[in-house]
């Protein structure tokens, strides 16, 4: 019988995590009015924060929603800072439960995990196999179904407290979907397709499977195994989920071809960094720029944001790239 959890909401509302979760919140945000404000009278509002918690009268705010464009149209919603406190504190306690029954190769959000070590497995399945399964789940975070959801948590999470507080974080997104910029969407849409994961791994006996996310690719020597699985995941996918895969977007391939997966082009034996991805580094860069020659940032600012680029495309076979880009840079700031 599967291990349940009793008894984890005093140590979710404990000032303890909140203050944990209070600073893990300010991260890259702390010159915000909202962030500002409330670590101004920082004991206070998590006192206050903890009681409403404690006595189940907390409500959260609403969200700020716009649009981001790249690298395509999204709508994002920012909850508010004092939310956001709550959502770190819940998966500061949450998040591990389940962490640990994710599959190996689940890869996002996860500690010892992320892109990097994503790209080396997909890699190491495409140098042994001859094709590939592409899967792309149609309009994922808005297709999230709450009442499943919700069901996935309450079958592990048995505490009433916190199943209030899950319920609450749910639904206070629109009645479908999740919202696109809360820490805790990023968990529960991993989450959500975990119960892919294990009826891939242990209803289709998959070996090379790997998930990021909703990214999702197959390996395999036979073209039509790869069209069986495509059709039972997809089945699966409805019936279970209630989610659809893209129809022109999930597809079969050949190896050769190499697949695109996390910003970068795949092949057996090298990687290249997607052309939209430089675009969008120097699109950032110029922006950058221009902030620090109006004064508004610090060139440190400037300086991360190229190192942590230029780390991330290291891990595909760039050095041309990396110094042409370089060689510019020099240029600009003659």
């Amino acid at each position: 019988m599967p291990k349940t959890y009793k008894n984890l909401f005093e140590e979710l509302t404990s000032f303890k995590n909140l203050l944990l979760a209070a600073g893990k919140s300010q991260k890259g945000k702390r010159m915000k009015p909202n962030t500002a404000k409330f670590s101004f009278f920082l004991e206070k509002e998590l006192l206050r924060l903890q009681q409403e918690l404690q006595a189940q009268t907390y409500k959260p705010g609403a969200y700020r929603n716009f649009f981001v464009y790249e690298p395509k149209p999204r709508l994002i919603s920012a909850a508010p800072y004092r939310d956001r406190v709550v959502h770190h504190a819940f998966c500061n306690v949450i998040e591990p439960i389940f962490d640990k029954t994710f599959i190996f190769d689940s890869y996002a959000c996860r500690i010892e995990k992320g892109t990097h070590i994503a790209l080396d497995r997909a890699q190491r399945f495409l140098r042994v196999n001859k094709y590939v399964l592409q899967c792309d789940i149609r309009k994922y975070f808005p297709s999230i179904n709450h009442d499943i959801l919700f069901s996935i948590i309450a079958r592990k999470i048995k505490d009433e407290k916190v199943l209030w507080l899950a319920k609450l974080i749910i639904d206070s997104s629109p009645n479908h979907g999740i919202p696109i910029g809360n820490l805790t969407s990023q968990f529960f849409a991993n989450l959500y397709l975990n119960e892919l994961d294990y009826f891939v791994k242990f209803g289709l006996r998959e070996r090379y499977y790997i998930r990021y996310m909703d990214d999702f690719l197959f390996f395999d020597n036979n073209k039509v195994r790869l069209n069986e699985k495509k059709a039972g995941i997809a089945k699966f996918l409805e019936n279970r989920l209630k989610l659809s895969l893209h129809p022109r977007k999930s597809i079969i391939f050949p190896a050769t071809l190499g697949v695109e997966f996390l910003g970068f082009r795949i092949f057996r034996d090298y990687r290249r960094l997607k052309k939209e991805n430089v675009k969008r580094f120097l699109k950032r860069l110029k922006k950058l720029q221009r902030l620090f020659s109006q004064g508004l940032i610090h060139k440190d600012k400037i300086s991360d944001s190229l190192n942590c680029w230029l780390s991330h495309a290291s891990y595909g076979n760039t050095y041309r790239l990396r110094k042409k880009l370089f060689e510019r840079l020099a240029v600009q700031n003659a």
